[in-house]
């Protein structure tokens, strides 16, 4: 009998019943099939056989079980806009041009790869600029990865080099690092994959941090990371344009671009929702988005107010 599939085409296996969050009950009630993968057997509720992962956001995963494999991610944000003094577009554009370089990374005998640092305050916008980057490449067929955290990076290089690259050797691929400054760790392995010497080609690392005085200066060197890019807090005109996209009433924005001086991009969320959906006066809306937010220990006080032992 013919070979369903030729041995040469690369195949994905996902197994539905064995990454979801149902019960495990549930899971025993509904198993209909065996699945083998060499000399383990599971039993599983569905089985799809992908030739390619589709284009999207995942993260890798590890356990006993399972071994190694990726959770399809369904992230969720608000609205999404570019703003005319913003640095997104030209690192949109570098990038998009970055991906049409591959042809001569190869001729150079170079790893078609590029690291990117996102820094600044919390909350002036990484995220986002993040969002817009990934949909970018999604809509071109590429695929996005989250690491989370610095203690699945082993597992995340592992699967990608073994499983991934394997599979989709040329697909365009971003690699999402939040927090560089947690990973002090894994500094080792985490230089071997800036680097380039875990041999990832057709790659885009974007690192965030809010802290970049924790992060080591082997990480920040080019050919590691080769872009430091300041997201800076939103400018007076940022501040105009987030409330005309916003649709606040004209007769407000200006008043509001005056009180909203060093608030970041969430604060004039915080703001907006404020004033917009909740009837706070504008007033009010600055009071209790700018008032410090204070740390107490309440153990350490009893009901009058002194101290108490603890």
């Amino acid at each position: 009998m013919a070979p369903i599939l030729e041995e040469s085409s690369p195949l994905l296996f996902s197994l539905g019943s064995l990454f979801d969050t149902e019960e495990e009950t549930d899971r025993q009630e509904n198993v209909s099939m065996w699945v083998q993968d060499k000399d383990i057997i599971r039993a599983s509720t569905d089985l799809t056989i992908l030739k390619k992962l589709e284009s999207g956001v995942y993260c890798v995963n590890f356990d006993r079980e399972n071994g190694l494999y990726c959770i399809a991610m369904k992230p969720v944000s608000d609205e999404l806009f570019i703003f005319s003094d913003s640095i997104t577009s030209k690192l949109m554009q570098e990038i998009n041009l970055f991906w049409t370089k591959a042809p001569v990374y190869k001729e150079n005998n170079l790893i078609h790869k590029r690291g990117i640092l996102l820094e600044g305050c919390p909350g002036t916008g990484k995220s986002s600029i993040i969002t817009l980057l990934s949909n970018e490449i999604i809509s071109k067929g590429g695929v996005v990865f989250k690491v989370t955290g610095f203690r699945n990076l082993n597992y995340y290089v592992d699967f990608m080099r073994y499983q991934f690259r394997k599979l989709q050797p040329d697909t365009p691929v971003i690699t999402i690092l939040e927090d560089l400054d947690q990973y002090g760790d894994v500094a080792e392995e985490l230089l071997d994959f800036l680097d380039g010497k875990t041999h990832l080609d057709h790659h885009v690392i974007i690192a965030t941090s809010n802290n970049t005085e924790e992060i080591p200066d082997t990480f920040l060197r080019p050919s590691r990371i080769d872009l430091k890019i300041e997201i800076p807090l939103p400018s007076e005109e940022t501040r105009r344009e987030y409330f005309v996209f916003k649709k606040v009433p004209e007769a407000d924005i200006e008043k509001l671009v005056e009180l909203t001086d060093n608030l970041s991009l969430a604060d004039l969320k915080e703001v907006y929702i404020c004033i917009y959906l909740l009837d706070y006066s504008i007033e009010d809306a600055i009071e209790k988005t700018t008032k410090p937010r204070e740390k107490k220990n309440y153990l350490q006080f009893n009901a009058n107010g002194g101290s108490m032992a603890i």
